[in-house]
């Protein structure tokens, strides 16, 4: 008859030395030391690639800036979202906006890409997002007020870049 082996294997044997290595009071501080420099590590990582994306953000917002000017409503064909070096503009009642930090919304691809680098002064009174949807009437009181809520909406969130001229 044979009994299996009693003595410890090699394996039980290496984590039982491990384990007693990392609970004694060096390995202690070892491990303590180890886990402060992987937090003081990870922490320094972090603010590394922050200050970095900080100053990627920076360097778009300088470049897609637009100093306030008059405009002509062609003037506004170059920035109509489709060069993405370049900011995108719209023209609403008088004013015109740098709406680059929407570009989701107002680029080429975005649901209402079609006001940009126009007047779109019509699409926001009616409401519409294609010209086909335009009656050609003039604006109604209703219409007007929807035109001045989004002027407004557009003020609040975006940068001006001017006044639209006729």
């Amino acid at each position: 008859h044979s009994f299996p082996d009693s003595r410890p294997s090699a394996m039980t044997s290496w984590f039982q030395r491990t384990r007693d290595a990392l609970f004694s009071v060096n390995g202690l501080t070892i491990s303590c030391l180890a886990f402060g420099s992987w937090l003081l590590l990870r922490d320094l990582l972090n603010d590394y690639w922050a200050a970095k994306r900080l100053a990627q953000r920076k360097a778009l917002e300088e470049q897609m800036h637009v100093a306030p000017r008059q405009w002509h409503t062609e003037d506004l064909a170059p920035y109509n979202g489709t060069d993405p070096q370049k900011p995108i503009l719209i023209g609403v009642d008088g004013e015109v906006f740098n709406v680059w930090r929407g570009r989701d919304f107002y680029g080429v691809q975005g649901p209402y890409g079609v006001f940009a680098g126009k007047d779109a002064t019509r699409y926001f009174a009616k409401q519409i997002v294609s010209l086909e949807e335009d009656d050609g009437q003039p604006l109604t009181s209703e219409e007007l007020d929807n035109m001045k809520s989004w002027k407004e909406f557009l003020r609040f969130k975006y940068d001006a870049a001017g006044t639209l001229v006729a």
